[in-house]
């Protein structure tokens, strides 16, 4: 189990990420610069958007494994100990 845990992060770590190509690069933010193609937010809006939207995906995995870890009732906890973390 272990060894096929290494071997996916290490696939997902060695990958090369998809670039933006030379006029896409010159074309975005500083800030998004070489991330992907097309032309990165515009306006306060769209920022506000983005980063709205970071802020909710890192507390919904925030919570995830705050409630797998820490379950708060018989049935959670039960459900906790049949999943294997070896």
């Amino acid at each position: 189990m272990k060894k096929n845990l290494l071997l996916l992060l290490a696939g997902l770590l060695l990958t090369v990420p998809a670039l933006a190509c030379p006029v896409c690069e010159k074309r975005q933010p500083k800030g998004f610069a070489n991330v992907t193609h097309g032309v990165g937010p515009g306006g306060w809006f769209d920022y506000a958007m983005l980063y709205g939207s970071i802020t909710i995906v890192v507390l919904v995995f925030a919570c995830f494994f705050w409630f797998l870890l820490r379950p708060d009732n018989a049935r959670n906890r039960a459900r906790r100990q049949q999943i294997s973390f070896s």
